[in-house]
């Protein structure tokens, strides 16, 4: 179920965590029990911080559909890498097809993860995944 804050839709697909962000890195088998992450920087965790800013993410678009009323609905994928500080340092839009190809909403939406603190990593790990935001009226 989509989780809907006004008329702003922010769906996790998924967060790809690489690096030693997550403790006991190995494959697991079908069944197996996921392997433990950092406090801070569990897939679950990283989502929740992310949407407590849906109002900044929808205010991204929302700007640019009064600018350009011909945007579409849609949606952006944003990849990012979080630091060791827990920084976000790269974020830029992913290349799944069919996205939102504004350049002000990707820039601006990029802009408000990089201003979200994340938690620090105890292991001087980086953690790298992607946000699908979804956009409609």
């Amino acid at each position: 179920m989509l989780a809907r804050m006004g008329r702003l839709a922010v769906v996790v697909v998924a967060l790809a965590v690489v690096s030693s962000a997550c403790s006991s890195a190995k494959p697991t088998t079908p069944g197996a029990a996921e392997p433990a992450c950092e406090p801070g920087r569990c897939l679950a965790e990283i989502s929740q911080v992310i949407g407590e800013h849906r109002a900044k993410s929808r205010q991204c678009y929302d700007d640019a559909k009064a600018a350009k009323p011909e945007l579409p609905d849609g949606y952006v994928v944003i990849n990012y890498e979080i630091d060791a500080a827990g920084v976000v340092v790269d974020a830029t839009q992913g290349s799944q097809d069919d996205q939102l190809a504004d350049p002000e909403v990707v820039a601006c939406l990029a802009g408000v993860l990089r201003l979200i603190p994340f938690a620090a990593s105890t292991k001087q790990a980086t953690t790298r995944g992607y946000h699908r935001f979804e956009f409609s009226q």
